[in-house]
């Protein structure tokens, strides 16, 4: 992609295998829409491709999915899968929240739980899940790159692993400037790709980083996100085999509202897969309560952009909650009836500070688009997963 943005003089997230998802549309960088992102200077794309060359060179081969995960089985069955995202609470007290997740996980196969989605504050994600297994909910952690660095990251994903935790999705993350704490020290000592290829050594070899060994390996399913609608748009699908090459079991896409590029994004991908080791693939879909809150989302999020007719159309809706729900059944159906597409990940947007907050509001919601997507909830059982 050729852009006429003046280029940042280096990646503000030290980012070795990139882009992330944070490129506007014009080739902006999330930190500094008005620089564009490194990763499209022509100048640089010799050493930038070397480098990837040399990384995807170096990978072992990735080791295989761990065995003990109810959402890898549900992928591997061939059956729909759904996603809940939930943030942390934001509060010392954790008793709201975990009943509010155990509703949601009534509706869903697994219930996310993010890593200070959008750089802001909330509970921790290794507490916040620690809360939900110990209440038998079928839980993955996110783990960004943003505030940690390799020794913390690989701790908490052994950490994640004592809990009984099977499942873990693996980001780069949002960079500090774009969320509520702008004066955080941004770490990022690893992008996505570098953690997976880490988290896969640790589960396949039982090593650190560093070489030394660990006593028990942990068992864990790996999960990464992929950004159809960021540029450059050509190289996304590419982008998502190097990270099943890295380790991935499956990718999560950003949320989708342009369907005519997810065509072409799933197309991309799906030519791709060839002889590359099996992976699943689920889209991101957002469910949008109104005209004014989708606007907002649009300016303050990075990775995607809902269109100008998806707006009008809330803008117009006698019952513009009513319409975001069929907007996102529209979407969920055609995910179903996608080749290459295992599942999705549905997240209600509220106008809540706390936007992904867990509220039965949430659940009524996600199985609300199921139903009118006719991928309808099935049964429920004690521990909250989906049958």
């Amino acid at each position: 992609m050729q852009t006429v943005l003046p280029v940042h003089h280096s990646c503000p997230k030290s980012m070795k295998i990139g882009p992330c998802g944070g490129v506007f549309a014009d080739g902006g960088c999330e930190t500094a829409p008005e620089h564009a992102c490194v990763f499209l200077d022509p100048g640089l794309a010799t050493q930038y491709a070397a480098d990837e060359t040399t990384f995807l060179t170096n990978l072992p081969a990735p080791g295989p999915a761990g065995g003990g995960s109810r959402f890898e089985q549900r992928l591997k069955s061939g059956r729909f899968a759904v996603i809940a995202e939930v943030n942390g609470a934001d509060s010392a007290d954790a008793s709201a929240f975990v009943e509010a997740a155990r509703v949601v996980s009534n509706v869903a196969d697994i219930v996310s739980v993010t890593d200070h989605s959008g750089a802001n504050v909330h509970m921790g994600n290794i507490a916040a899940v620690a809360h939900l297994k110990a209440a038998g909910i079928e839980v993955m952690p996110t783990f960004g790159c943003r505030d940690r660095n390799r020794i913390a990251l690989q701790g908490d994903l052994l950490g994640a692993a004592s809990l009984g935790v099977r499942d873990a999705l693996l980001v780069t993350g949002n960079h500090v400037l774009v969320g509520d704490s702008p004066e955080a020290t941004a770490v990022f000592d690893l992008d996505s790709p570098r953690l997976l290829a880490i988290a896969d050594r640790l589960r396949t070899e039982g090593r650190f980083d560093n070489g030394r060994a660990v006593e028990v390996k942990p068992d864990l399913h790996l999960g990464s996100v992929a950004h159809p609608f960021a540029p450059p748009l050509g190289d996304r699908p590419r982008q998502v085999l190097r990270k099943v090459r890295a380790g991935a079991d499956f990718i999560v896409t950003q949320h989708i509202f342009d369907l005519p590029r997810w065509r072409e994004f799933i197309a991309g991908v799906n030519a791709l897969r060839g002889d590359e080791r099996p992976f699943a693939l689920l889209g991101g879909v957002a469910i949008m309560p109104d005209e004014p809150i989708a606007r907002a989302v649009n300016a303050g999020l990075r990775g995607f952009s809902i269109p100008e007719h998806i707006l009008e159309r809330l803008r117009h809706a006698k019952d513009p909650q009513d319409t975001g729900l069929d907007i996102a059944a529209e979407t969920v159906r055609e995910l179903h009836e996608t080749d290459g597409v295992a599942g999705c990940l549905l997240a209600p947007v509220t106008g809540r500070q706390n936007a992904l907050t867990a509220s039965a509001e949430q659940a009524e919601l996600i199985a609300e688009v199921r139903r009118r997507a006719g991928v309808p909830v099935e049964a429920s059982s004690q521990t909250g997963a989906v049958a």
